[in-house]
């Protein structure tokens, strides 16, 4: 098997998600929920979803000023949209600059206007008022961080954590990174229970400042605390009281299902009596269907969800029924994975696991087709796309998802990483070379998969190119900082053999 199909066989089976049914409510869908509890209702969603439809319309066309109005005019009715409102907004922002268009007084009416809403305590307006500065200077690390400080204020979460991602790419542009962001954003993912990305912004902090032990060493707690929820100990809080004895480490995980199971059954019981109370409510349905989904029940979940779907004719209802149905096929393969690990030559199971990664194929590049057209400016929708479009061989129309999904500055490095293996499978070594080779270049961590992947491909192509004195390299680097990573250390053993071969000869 050569190289690019078996990364195309791995690319198969992404790392799965933790055991259950189906995952907890997406971003989006999270965002909808929250503005319904902000009162907001269903008319000023749909109008605030109107006029964000208007400014990608208008973003597509080049009028990024009135692009920019619709925006902000949106987000005024509805400041948590993430994936429509301020991704929009970013896009649409991204695009005016790159057309060499500059701040003008926009920006700084913006700022002003932000800082005399905060002397004012109106968070809100303060949001909107930075958010029309950065629309005209969207790579200001001070405006970013602003508004990712007053989104958190607000409760907004969401919203916070992707201005904070933003603001932690610019940073790391700039000659004196900023140490706070990273921290911030540690506090909300921990927050939120992202425990690998929250180390992932402390090791940054860090890398930053190396003095800081006291976050060197929260970094590892979170790490400790992560090790032990993955190997489903969740009730345990001493990270450093390890169980050492199998049987009483068993006895604890099996306690935490039976807990968990009892907090969904009461959860059940809960969210039913309130949709029985208010049985024509779309996003108590939702809510209902997603505890249901979480408990087992899929079918009951979809049901709920397809009569949301038929009373409100919104698409993020069908949208989450094709999250729990993509969670199935997951599901199934993870079942199946397991099986093939005790019994691998089990042939009718390899071949259901065929048919099933088929069907999964399918459905997904179907969906993410239609989620594209939905919302043409998601650059994380274009990104999931490019990934099915990889999966299934479509290399070159995933090259060009991946190129636009470049445009989201927290995809910039695994679009390009995504780009170079397209253009690996095409065998167009030199120009996937120069893809690892820039990706590198912007991704200074060496020592995360990311990182590690990155340099591994670009070994392989300094390989496949027959320069295997940059091959080896490459591979001395990844074999300094995980000697166990792929196949690494073999193949540099086996180009050092050849090179002592040919010197002999």
């Amino acid at each position: 098997m050569t190289e690019p199909q078996r990364k195309a066989k791995e690319a198969e089976n992404p790392a799965a998600p933790p055991e259950e049914p189906a995952p907890p409510p997406s971003a989006g869908e999270a965002q909808a929920q929250a503005a319904h509890a902000d009162g907001l209702s269903a008319e000023v969603l749909s109008m605030a979803d109107s006029l964000f439809e208007r400014a990608a319309e208008a973003t597509v066309r080049g009028n990024f000023d009135y692009a920019i109005r619709l925006y902000l005019d949106g987000l005024k009715l509805n400041p948590r949209d993430v994936d429509k409102g301020h991704k929009g907004l970013r896009d649409c922002a991204l695009r005016r600059r790159n057309t060499g268009k500059g701040r003008g007084l926009g920006s700084l009416f913006g700022q002003a206007k932000g800082a005399w809403s905060q002397v004012l305590g109106r968070h809100k307006d303060t949001m909107l008022a930075l958010e029309q500065a950065l629309a005209r200077d969207p790579q200001n690390v001070m405006l970013l961080t602003q508004l990712m400080q007053t989104a958190r204020r607000q409760d907004f979460t969401d919203v916070a954590i992707y201005f904070g991602e933003i603001a932690a790419e610019e940073t790391l542009r700039t000659k004196k990174p900023q140490k706070q962001i990273f921290t911030t954003l540690a506090d909300m993912y921990e927050a939120q229970g992202r425990l690998k990305e929250s180390i992932d912004a402390l090791t940054q902090a860090v890398k930053i400042d190396p003095s800081e032990r006291m976050l060197e060493k929260r970094a590892r707690d979170l790490a400790a605390r992560a090790s032990i929820e993955e190997g489903g100990l969740e009730s345990v809080t001493d990270f450093h009281e390890i169980v050492r004895d199998r049987a009483v480490a068993a006895q604890s995980a099996t306690q935490q299902v039976v807990r968990t199971r009892e907090q969904l059954d009461a959860q059940f019981e809960e969210l039913t009596a309130a949709l029985n109370a208010d049985p024509k409510n779309p996003v108590k349905m939702q809510a209902l269907a997603d505890c249901q989904a979480r408990r087992g029940y899929i079918q009951e979940s979809l049901d709920l969800l397809q009569t949301a779907l038929d009373m409100t004719k919104e698409y993020r209802y069908k949208a989450r029924m094709d999250d729990i149905r993509m969670a199935e096929f997951r599901r199934v393969l993870r079942e199946i994975d397991e099986q093939l690990e005790s019994k691998p030559d089990q042939a009718d199971l390899k071949a259901k696991r065929q048919e099933i990664v088929a069907q999964r194929d399918a459905f997904e590049m179907q969906i993410y087709t239609e989620r594209q057209r939905q919302y043409p400016t998601d650059l994380s929708i274009r990104f999931e796309l490019g990934l099915r479009q990889f999966r299934t061989s479509k290399y070159d129309e995933a090259i060009v998802s991946f190129q636009t999904s470049q445009r989201d500055p927290k995809r910039y490095v695994p679009s390009l990483n995504w780009a170079g293996k397209c253009f690996l499978a095409k065998k167009m070594y030199e120009i996937a070379q120069s893809q690892f080779e820039e990706a590198i270049q912007k991704y200074e961590m060496t020592s995360d998969p990311l990182g590690k992947e990155l340099r591994y491909n670009l070994a392989r192509i300094f390989e496949i190119q027959g320069k295997l004195p940059q091959a080896m390299e490459w591979y001395s680097i990844i074999v300094r900082e995980d000697y166990q990573y792929k196949d690494a250390a073999k193949r540099l053993d086996a180009l050092r053999k050849a090179s002592q071969a040919e010197g002999k000869a």
